[in-house]
């Protein structure tokens, strides 16, 4: 039996969700933030968004910039992830924790993670406060990524965030193609089914 929770504080019932790693630079400081809280908003323009408490180092460097990235990472990267988004860059240089692994972008002038299997190079173009988060839209002007990791479309083990400091990820081995003419396929099933009922 399914329970129900009235006006939850925390709900965490959606996840999991793969890790972006915002990478920011406002002057001479870089800083990496890991992010569970994103998602593409808009093919043309093409629009990225990802949500930031204002209390993260993160939302105070984006308040002095107009552009950041988001880096994508392997599963076997989960420690970083959890470096990234558990240390606050008020604390610990999380440049210098990614040193000699991090380059500028080739159009916009943000950290980019070698180690990252893909990164979209943002220009902010908008920041929405949204409860207790600020919602950092961007437009993606760069993707960099690698090309055997993404053949077939997707990912083979993209690092999830699982809730309560837990990393997973999908295996992609066990995918399923479902085209629209699966769906209307089925639906028709369903119907002739029903209808012998």
């Amino acid at each position: 039996m399914k329970k129900f929770l009235e006006k939850p504080s925390k709900f965490y019932f959606h996840y999991p969700f793969p890790v972006a790693v915002v990478g920011v630079k406002a002057g001479d400081t870089v800083n990496f933030m890991s992010a569970a809280w994103h998602t593409q908003l808009s093919f043309d323009p093409p629009l990225y968004g990802v949500a930031v408490s204002p209390k993260r180092f993160t939302a105070t460097l984006l308040g002095k910039t107009s552009e950041f990235s988001l880096n994508f990472l392997d599963f076997n990267d989960y420690q970083l992830a959890g470096i990234f988004g558990r240390l606050s860059g008020r604390e610990v240089d999380k440049s210098r924790v990614a040193e000699g692994e991090w380059v500028l972008g080739k159009i916009l002038r943000v950290p980019i993670l070698e180690r990252a299997i893909s990164a979209y190079e943002c220009k902010l173009v908008q920041s929405v406060p949204f409860g207790d988060h600020i919602l950092y839209v961007g437009e993606i002007v760069g993707v960099h990524y690698v090309e055997e990791y993404f053949q077939g479309g997707i990912g083979k083990s993209t690092l999830l965030y699982a809730g309560n400091d837990r990393y997973s990820f999908a295996d992609v081995s066990k995918t399923i193609c479902f085209t629209k003419e699966d769906a209307l396929e089925t639906l028709r099933r369903l119907r002739s089914g029903s209808e012998e009922q």
